[in-house]
């Protein structure tokens, strides 16, 4: 990830079902370095970088401080990654799965079973979990990964 974004800097994350090999990082690392180069929105070039976090999510953001991301840039890089989803085989917009930290491995559970796992001990209020609905790299770097209690799982499922 570039360091010279701004922590205003807007982001979208994309959650693969399982963990990404080294050959399918490198694939994408080729593909979202072309594509961050070339992105644009009204012709002005995107201040746009990417990351690949825990082999398991790809992190896209954009510094809008420079130029704004608009509806069709953001639809250029939703085909983008269905591009990349299509060519990999991998489901990244399952929203329906969400991921955690156990013994500092990432695991998925399917959004319905998160309350069975807690009633059966596998998770706790205090595992951690992923929060893929942060909107800029400030919140990426406070609330990314959060405990249960504190994810927005946790106030839906009561």
């Amino acid at each position: 990830m570039r360091n010279d974004l701004s922590d205003s800097s807007r982001v979208w994350i994309y959650q693969a079902e399982r963990s990404l090999t080294p050959e399918e990082i490198n694939y994408i690392n080729e593909r979202l370095t072309r594509f961050c180069i070339s992105w644009t929105a009204h012709d002005q070039a995107l201040k746009a970088a990417f990351d690949v976090l825990y082999q398991r999510f790809i992190l896209l953001s954009v510094d809008e401080t420079a130029t704004g991301a608009s509806g069709c840039s953001i639809d250029k890089s939703t085909r983008e990654l269905k591009d990349i989803s299509l060519h990999l085989n991998i489901d990244f917009f399952n929203r329906m799965n969400l991921a955690y930290l156990k013994d500092e491995q990432v695991l998925t559970v399917p959004l319905n079973e998160t309350e069975q796992l807690k009633a059966q001990g596998e998770i706790s209020e205090d595992t951690l979990f992923f929060n893929t609905l942060v909107k800029d790299l400030g919140d990426l770097k406070r609330q990314f990964l959060i405990p249960y209690k504190q994810h927005w799982i946790n106030r839906t499922s009561k």
